[in-house]
């Protein structure tokens, strides 16, 4: 991966800005002191440099990846709030492609010579379907940044990658791979889930050298509309293979959110005008058994021909919605009227299709799951990017005494503040890939514990406790302590057990249970 100065997306920033969230403050520090007595210009100094603006970034890394046509450009402009990735089957969703906010909407190519150039985004941002008009050929582009006014929402601080579908490739190529390496989390999107995406998934975490687990994946069950035989209420049926998939999953990721992705889109995003709620009003108005029967297929529905729409207006509408979101648009229509007047306008139907979508069950979990971990999986990452640099260092014959003695200096500050808690949790990752691989035997609550320990953004989600409400009782703390012992004996019983892969795993959870208690019992 490219350390350089601005890092492996081409980003930059003052480092001065200083980095968000205790963890990786220290990991700053480590930096800081560090800096100074290094070789100016060096691999090091480049990596500490890299890292410290990475700190400075004001939010985490998502990675959107999954099948090839699996809906992950379609998410990721539902989570940016504007159609901003190109979807469909074009040669631009096989580029790399990071999004961030910018004081004017322009794409920065990144060529495989390395070059880099600027072209004018299209009107309202982001990519172009026809790559031509990205002044080089596909072949020639290593990947794009996509700069857009405005920036994120305040309830979105992201930056986040699309990735090409993993059957464009053999695997993922060095460019996929090293933008995984980049993120801080991963969104596998996957539209009808089987023995591919387990496949899939367990390719990724092998390529990505073990980094994306449960700890920081989370599956998204996209166009929930397409399950079954694509008929009535698609959503009982969605739960229930989003529940049977997060336990066939476990360990490569901590749940499965099922999302309407096409719907999401439109709803979070700034395309739907009041004409449009006009075109669903007329809709609304028709027949409801023409109207079923139109919604069958989209085919069905662009030749209507004795429909309420003309032809611009079932594919304006189709394109905005597709069949589901349409019929509960239709659906949503009476139920907002409230009286006599023309109906509801494109406020209220934003509204009931955002609900309808699921996307604000999948924003809460990337809230519960990423955000509040933003620190944990940023410094973690930043600390693994700091050691390989520092043992690189050491292996050589380059470093002179003094530059040695700060190289061990660092290394000893990385372990020690792996030490913490939080950042232990990353030592549990290979624990839920062997898990995930059927490496790993388990007892069902054993396997709930690991899960807790390994995902929990707090002691108390650690220890499967509720979180205590401001100002903990002396007896909240000390069933805490007690709880945390408890897990510790569990575990140090498995790791005296015959597999020396539960040996293994039970001793990093036994002596992360322990820091817990102490942690707990501390004054």
């Amino acid at each position: 991966m490219n350390t350089g100065p601005t890092g492996p997306t081409g980003f930059t920033g003052p480092a001065e800005a200083g980095p968000t969230g205790g963890l990786c403050g220290r990991v700053d520090a480590l930096c800081r002191v560090a800096a100074p007595h290094l070789p100016p210009g060096g691999p090091v100094a480049a990596a500490l440099a890299a890292v410290r603006l990475r700190l400075a970034e004001p939010g985490l890394r998502i990675a959107v990846g999954g099948r090839m046509n699996a809906g992950k450009s379609t998410l990721v402009n539902a989570l940016l709030g504007r159609r901003l990735a190109a979807t469909g089957a074009t040669e631009c969703t096989t580029l790399v492609a990071w999004f961030r906010g910018g004081v004017q909407n322009r794409l920065e190519v990144r060529r495989t010579d390395g070059r880099r150039y600027h072209v004018p985004g299209r009107p309202g941002g982001g990519i172009p379907r026809d790559v031509t008009l990205l002044g080089s050929a596909r072949e020639e582009i290593e990947e794009i940044v996509v700069e857009t006014a405005g920036g994120h929402g305040p309830g979105r601080p992201w930056t986040l990658v699309d990735t090409p579908g993993m059957d464009t490739l053999s695997g993922l190529d060095g460019v996929a791979l090293r933008a995984l390496g980049a993120a801080d989390a991963l969104l596998y999107v996957m539209p009808h889930p089987g023995a591919g995406d387990a496949e899939a998934l367990e390719s990724l975490r092998r390529q990505a050298h073990d980094r994306m687990t449960a700890l920081n994946v989370v599956g998204v069950l996209s166009r929930i509309d397409e399950l079954g035989d694509g008929t009535g209420d698609p959503w009982p049926r969605a739960r229930r293979v989003a529940a049977t998939y997060t336990t066939r999953l476990t360990g490569l990721l901590s749940g499965v959110v099922p999302v309407a992705g096409l719907l999401a889109q439109t709803a979070l995003g700034e395309e739907f005008t009041e004409a449009d709620a006009v075109l669903l009003r007329r809709l609304a108005a028709a027949p409801r058994d023409d109207l079923d029967r139109a919604l069958y297929s989209p085919h069905e529905f662009l030749h209507w021909p004795d429909g309420p729409l003309d032809a611009p207006g079932r594919a304006r509408v189709l394109d905005l919605l597709g069949c589901y979101g349409i019929g509960a648009a239709v659906d949503a229509v009476p139920a907002l009227a409230g009286g006599p007047g023309p109906g509801p306008g494109a406020r209220a139907l934003l509204a009931a299709l955002r609900e309808a979508s699921g996307i604000d069950v999948l924003l809460d979990e990337i809230g519960r799951r990423f955000d509040a971990a933003a620190d944990r999986l940023r410094a973690a990452a930043a600390l693994g990017l700091l050691d390989e640099a520092a043992r690189t260092a050491l292996g050589g014959e380059g470093p002179d005494p003094a530059a040695r003695r700060v190289l061990d200096d660092l290394r000893a500050g990385v372990a020690a503040l792996r030490r913490h808690p939080l950042l232990r949790q990353t030592e549990l990752a290979p624990a839920l890939a062997d898990f995930a691989a059927g490496r790993l035997r388990l007892s069902e609550p054993d396997t709930e514990s690991l899960l807790r320990l390994a995902t929990g953004t707090t002691t108390a989600a650690c220890l499967g406790l509720p979180e205590p409400a401001p100002g903990t009782t002396a007896s909240q703390a000390a069933h805490a302590v007690r709880t945390a012992a408890e897990a510790a004996a569990r575990w140090r019983q498995l790791e005296s057990g015959p597999s020396r892969i539960v040996q293994r795993h039970a001793r990093t959870a036994r002596e992360l249970c322990e820091e817990l208690y102490f942690r707990a019992a501390a004054p």
